[in-house]
């Protein structure tokens, strides 16, 4: 037994000088006939094939274990599948993908598919996407020949809405876009689709989409946005879009201009800053062709806290309808009490607990508030407390200034805790409502002290209100110069040629075959 054993080994080392010394003798002549290998194609060929079998031949011998008593199953003939491959083991690659690839090996022998090659193929199913659907729908949705996307919440009664609708107007009626789809992200009604100009698309994202989580809604926007590549993308007050930016804005940036309208930083009850400004815009800044605002105090705010650069920031003022005729003003003094006007939204940010602390101080004097007004983004906590109080009427909602009987009113009221240029200000002033107004965000570039209306400061002095009305009742023909004046600010600064022409200074924001006729 002993014997045998040293037999082997002596046979295993003879094997082993022997292949030494073959492959030594290979690598000389694969190094002499290297540059002829590669002359013809037929040659190549060969030299693969026998190489192939010079390695083959050429192994490494292996020691032969001591139980060989059995034989070796692998070597006996099972029976054989129809392919020509062990039926007991099954096939990975279908029967047609075999096929074709035994009539390519007709063509070239080397191609062939080998046993082993295709027993250790690994397939790995890649589940369909839920993106998949939704997005052949939303790019049928979208439409052609898109040049300005408009990312909004929804579109309701409120001051981002009617800035969205502005820039759609300026865009649609000067011919400074091709084609304008509004994209709102928020599962919501949109009222205000009614306003669009015609040809203008408007998706409702949030609410078809509503099934998707958050992240699959980023994935699936952003995609349509890197895929369609409209020349603007213009976000106004939408969250999912801020989100987008902030991820994806350095690849949409590559293709697209981007831009955000900002307004004022919102306050939490506690008064803690808060809002899109606060939350995402120093994230994506950079990404941003322009920053738009309707005010130069929130621009400068923003400076003064993250440095923003003023390069980047603009100013638009929005625009109104000017009468070509000015009304005229009923406050003759011969009312032996005062009307007073609020009207806005019953949200925490208008501040209707302040005119209702005014109304209680007001009650022993010649005051009449007149409120109009529901809530939109808070729940409805005031409309009882205005019926305790017999100085106040509540009328309920409105649909914009005008629609309301301005002339039987003498005064217009507005209490904001925080904002922009409010647009109701700039509505009050054309139908010659002196206003007396909080001085927070922007409305002190529109209202100033005793000359354009009345500031007050700060905005929650209950006593500073009842003293500046009590002033203009017992004062009246103050007001004649305080309406001329805010009157003549608001026809020259908010116009809508005005508007426009800030908007053409862009070049980047406006249609490029449109913009090289402008001058």
């Amino acid at each position: 037994m002993i014997g045998n054993y040293n037999v082997r080994k002596l046979v295993y080392f003879i094997f082993c000088v022997i292949y030494a010394f073959a492959r030594s003798i290979y690598r000389f002549f694969n190094f002499i006939l290297k540059p002829l290998i590669h002359v013809h194609p037929r040659i190549q060929r060969f030299d693969a094939a026998l190489r192939d079998a010079v390695k083959e031949l050429l192994k490494p011998p292996t020691m032969i274990p001591e139980n060989t008593s059995q034989p070796n199953t692998e070597t006996v003939p099972k029976s054989i599948h129809k392919s020509g491959y062990d039926n007991e083991k099954k096939v990975s690659l279908p029967d047609w993908l075999i096929q074709e690839w035994r009539e390519i090996h007709s063509v070239e022998p080397q191609l062939f598919p080998e046993k082993w090659l295709i027993e250790n193929i690994q397939f790995y199913h890649i589940p369909t996407s839920r993106l998949s659907e939704p997005y052949i729908e939303l790019c049928n949705l979208y439409g052609k020949d898109i040049s300005h996307v408009f990312l909004v919440p929804w579109l309701v009664k409120g001051g981002a809405d009617l800035v969205t609708i502005n820039y759609i107007q300026a865009l649609k009626s000067n011919n400074l876009a091709k084609g304008i789809t509004v994209i709102s992200t928020l599962n919501a009604d949109s009222p205000w689709t009614v306003r669009l100009p015609e040809n203008v698309r408007f998706i409702e994202f949030g609410k078809i989409y509503s099934y998707l989580s958050q992240d699959e809604q980023e994935k699936l926007l952003s995609r349509l946005l890197l895929q369609m590549a409209p020349k603007v993308i213009h976000n106004i007050n939408s969250e999912l879009g801020y989100k987008i930016f902030v991820q994806y804005g350095k690849a949409l940036s590559t293709f697209s201009s981007l831009y955000v309208s900002s307004f004022c930083i919102d306050l939490i009850p506690e008064d803690q800053m808060s809002g899109y400004p606060i939350w995402y815009l120093p994230k994506c800044f950079n990404y941003l062709q322009a920053l738009f605002s309707e005010n130069q105090t929130h621009l400068k705010r923003l400076h003064e806290m993250y440095a923003f650069e003023q390069q980047k920031m603009f100013v638009h003022y929005q625009p109104i309808d000017i009468p070509k005729k000015q009304n005229t003003s009923n406050n003759d003094g011969e009312k032996d009490h005062l009307d007073i006007l609020w009207a806005g939204r019953l949200d925490r940010q208008k501040r209707p607990d302040i005119l209702i602390q005014i109304a209680k101080k007001c009650l022993k004097l010649p005051f009449k508030f007149h409120v109009y007004g529901s809530p939109v983004l808070d729940t409805d906590i005031y409309t009882h407390q205005f019926a305790k109080l017999n100085n106040v009427t509540y009328h309920g909602p409105f649909n914009g200034l005008a629609s309301l009987p301005a002339d039987r009113y003498d005064v217009f009221l507005y209490t904001s805790q925080w904002d922009g240029i409010p647009n109701i200000l700039l509505e009050a002033i054309l139908l010659n409502l002196p206003v007396i107004a909080s001085n927070v965000g922007g409305v002190a570039e529109i209202i100033t002290n005793e000359k354009t209306g009345f500031l007050i400061d700060p905005y929650d002095d209950v006593d500073k209100y009842v003293k500046c009305i009590l002033k203009i009742y017992n004062n009246r023909s103050m007001l004649r110069d305080t309406i001329k004046n805010a009157h003549q600010l608001v026809t020259l600064r908010h116009s809508w040629e005005s508007f426009v022409n800030e908007i053409r200074k862009d070049s980047h924001y406006i249609y490029k075959a449109v913009s090289n006729n402008i001058k």
